[in-house]
């Protein structure tokens, strides 16, 4: 991958995805797009990997499309777009089913596309300088990343409305208070922070959280009865699982649980 774009590194069971272009704020561009896929590849594939962080470097965490580079190429737009956009939407949904828990640490500038990062995470922390809007409507687009189907889902449709149609931005306490991330931090305690509740998420059982995952993400599409019936058999899966038998084991003898499963 663009080691000018993004670069991943995997200790002690957290992968830790950063986006590293902070003199353009981590606008993204065709070699963005295609330095994240890879990345994505990479964590999806590693066998050490148990949870995963998303960060950014520099003033903003991702502004969103590259405008300047989209300057570049106004003549042939909509071949940039159908070839980066499909590329993305490749990209994010592999990330959100990864079978292990996604962090996410926002700050500064976070927008457009970018919020990709955003909706495919389990837990996302935001520094207190965090500013959160879609941007679209002002540069006369529609909007990718998954904006529209996942806002309306965590917000309501009004509010989805609000920050779709007339942009609006929103602060880290608001995006807090609407739902959007789970806790707001100064600046300096950011990534510590979110790194911390990686390694917490690390130490948990993938059995269990790739069936938590697949039913929350099955929720809002299925009806009640299909629900307990997916709950009885993601418990079947997880009961056949050697983590189910350590962790039982350990939460009688009030020690902690080492899971292993993959």
């Amino acid at each position: 991958m663009s080691t000018n774009r993004c670069t991943v590194t995997v200790d002690d069971g957290v992968a830790h995805l950063r986006l590293t272009r902070p003199d353009a704020r981590n606008a993204i561009d065709l070699a963005m797009v295609e330095a994240l896929a890879e990345a994505a590849e990479t964590i999806a594939s590693h066998d050490k990997a148990r949870s995963l962080l998303i960060s950014g470097e520099g003033p903003a965490f991702c502004v969103g499309g590259d405008l300047k580079y989209f300057t570049e190429h106004l003549d042939t737009l909509t071949d940039e777009f159908r070839t980066m956009v499909t590329l993305w939407h490749r990209t994010l949904p592999l990330l959100d089913e990864l079978p292990f828990p996604v962090v996410t640490a926002v700050h500064g500038g976070t927008a457009g596309g970018g919020l990709g990062l955003v909706w495919c995470a389990d837990h996302v922390v935001a520094a207190e300088s965090t500013k959160i809007a879609t941007g679209f409507a002002e540069i006369g687009l529609s909007g990718d990343g998954g904006s529209s189907w996942h806002l309306p889902r965590l917000v309501g449709m009004r509010r989805a409305k609000e920050m779709i149609l007339e942009n609006r931005a929103l602060d880290a306490n608001t995006a807090l208070e609407w739902g959007l991330v789970n806790r707001v931090v100064p600046n300096d305690k950011l990534l510590n922070t979110a790194l911390e509740q990686a390694r917490r998420f690390a130490n948990g059982s993938i059995t269990a959280t790739r069936q938590m995952k697949r039913l929350l993400a099955a929720t809002m599409s299925s009806t009640h009865r299909e629900q307990l019936t997916a709950e009885l058999e993601a418990m079947l899966v997880c009961g056949a699982a050697h983590d189910s038998r350590v962790g039982i084991r350990s939460f009688v003898d009030r020690t902690r649980a080492t899971f292993t499963d993959r």
